[in-house]
């Protein structure tokens, strides 16, 4: 499937309003790097590529917990002016929003809808793709051979 130039796929959406939300939340208050992770409910490999594609315009404005053997927790300051994250902030809002794709479903929902078949997933803190078989059932090849194929499947 081909997208138009002029739409930004969802993920990239995504990620323009989480920096907003960082922008906007460090033109009020310094964060430390557990908070942004908590406020923008990523991992810390998550939080280190926002505080990078920053930059320049953020910087570091203290330490906290500094122990002798260790710099401590690092709290997160803008270093440019409200005037310039204004600016900034209006140049991210001036992207386009993600369009939803027309007319496509995915296989489980449209395997969901189907009254002839039963999928029974259970919950489970792993992630685990489900795959759903779009052929009929057929008998094995080999038991086909040693007991013959059944009168729903010998029929043409």
């Amino acid at each position: 499937m081909t997208r138009a130039s002029y739409v930004t796929p969802g993920q990239t959406t995504a990620r323009l309003e989480r920096m907003r939300i960082l922008v906007s939340t460090l033109m009020v208050r310094a964060l430390r790097r557990d908070e942004i992770a908590d406020m923008l409910e990523l991992s810390p490999s998550g939080v280190r590529k926002y505080v990078a594609e920053l930059g320049a315009r953020i910087m570091i404005a203290r330490f906290e917990d500094e122990t002798p053997l260790s710099r401590g927790t690092p709290v997160y300051c803008l270093a440019i002016s409200i005037e310039q994250a204004q600016a900034y902030l209006q140049q991210l809002g001036g992207m386009p929003r993600a369009r939803a794709a027309k007319g496509q479903r995915s296989a489980m929902g449209a395997a969901a809808n189907d009254p002839s078949r039963h999928i029974h997933v259970m919950v489970d803190d792993a992630h685990y793709a489900v795959r759903l078989h779009t052929a009929p059932p057929a008998r094995d090849p080999l038991v086909a051979a040693f007991f013959g194929q059944r009168a729903a499947e010998a029929r043409p």
